[in-house]
């Protein structure tokens, strides 16, 4: 069984992360990814400190399955090579700073006429239209923008940011998903368009209830680890680690006061709901509190299981990382990179048909596909010799 996209064609011009990611969904669903990058040392990416294996490892995590053409974008002859190139595209996924492309004539405005077909995918920091539209723009700094940091920590002290990347692979999934629109769109109509997705944008989504409440004027203070509709929820201590025990409905409630031996709350009217018991959640959190305390955390998970009642181990990331479950579900797979053996990354989306262990695990050297890619539009060795003498390539 073929994979959804065998036949697609993407150009990626894209650095670091978001773009990236998004490109390395389209590999795994069985388009051709072309990564066109600037001769030297690649994009940023791929040779930030630290490096051992020869590339920055969240470079190689990212880059999978990808050919690799190094292409120098600010001379006139590689721009032509590009736009050769654009000729059998389907897609063009892009997240440089806002107007770079552009002042390189390879802004949408100037590719879409000369190819009526082809979709252009841009993730930027904000939207084009937006007054932070030339702000630079990480994962982090969006965090701020969002409001994100200030939602998170203690009341009594600065909201901090998530170091996870969760702004970068969500713009990534969220550009997929609107490449796949328009994909079938052009399937009906014949004509590509564009895609465009902000980080900020991305943001609001997960935000909107703390949205919701500031637009009504009620202000939520920073809740560490507890929920603001639910009690008990928090992060307990166990004999031999964390917990998160979430009480999201009354049932989980009163399925969870018995298992403490403490029935008797349940017909205390201190205790009759959530809104009683956020009341006095401090008492609330001590008696939880005092019963993990006594119980390893995994006796905890598995009785709260059998009892239906959400919850999940507060895991070290070390322990994450040697879960068996990354390699079983594909998520983190064996590659190879300069013939090292390195960690790629597989997709979280599985699809009937296609086993987990197949897949990208092959990350291309820096321009390592530029001489087969171009011997597509007819450049044979001479010429590519006089390219490289040019600086045209690498």
């Amino acid at each position: 069984m073929g994979l959804p996209l065998e036949g697609v064609r993407v150009i990626e011009l894209a650095q670091i992360y978001a773009g990236p990611y998004c490109g390395l969904q389209l590999v795994h669903f069985g388009a051709e990814v072309i990564k066109v990058e600037p001769p030297g040392e690649g994009e940023f990416l791929r040779m930030r400190p630290p490096a051992t294996r020869g590339a920055n490892a969240n470079f190689l995590m990212l880059n999978p399955g990808k050919r690799s053409i190094a292409l120098n974008l600010k001379k006139s002859r590689g721009r032509e090579l590009l736009m050769q190139l654009l000729e059998n595209t389907d897609v063009l996924v892009e997240n440089y700073a806002a107007g770079a492309l552009e002042r390189l004539r390879l802004g949408y405005d100037e590719l879409a006429p000369r190819f009526p077909r082809l979709i252009y995918a841009s993730c930027k920091g904000y939207g084009s239209d937006s007054r932070w539209a030339q702000l630079g723009a990480m994962d982090f700094t969006v965090q701020a923008a969002a409001g994100i940091i200030d939602m998170t920590g203690y009341a009594d002290r600065p909201g901090v940011r998530a170091t996870a990347a969760l702004i970068d692979t969500s713009t990534g999934m969220h550009l997929v998903a609107g490449i796949l629109a328009k994909l079938i769109e052009r399937g009906r109509t014949g004509r590509g368009g564009r895609v465009e997705v902000a980080m900020l944008d991305a943001c609001i989504p997960a935000v909107n209830g703390m949205i919701l409440a500031a637009m009504e004027g009620r202000t939520l203070p920073r809740l560490g680890n507890r929920h603001p509709a639910a009690c008990p929820s928090n992060t307990y201590l166990a004999a031999d680690g964390q917990i998160l025990i979430y009480c999201l409905t009354e049932d989980h409630w009163r399925r969870l006061a018995p298992l403490m031996g403490r029935a008797d709350l349940l017909t205390d009217p201190r205790y009759r709901d959530h809104l009683s018991r956020y009341a006095i959640i401090d008492e609330v959190d001590g008696i939880v509190g005092g019963w993990a305390a006594h119980r390893t955390r995994e006796d905890l998970v598995e009785t709260l299981i059998a009892h239906g009642i959400p919850c999940a181990p507060v895991r070290p990331i070390a322990e994450v990382a040697a879960d068996p479950e990354l390699g079983r579900r594909g998520l983190v797979r064996e590659g190879e990179f300069d013939g090292q053996p390195i960690k790629v990354l597989g997709s979280a989306i599985k699809l009937s048909g296609v086993d987990a262990d197949e897949g990208p695990t092959r990350v291309s050297q820096l321009g390592q596909e530029t001489a087969e890619v171009l011997s597509r539009l007819g450049i044979g060795e001479g010429e590519l010799e006089s390219l490289r003498r040019d600086g045209v390539i690498a």
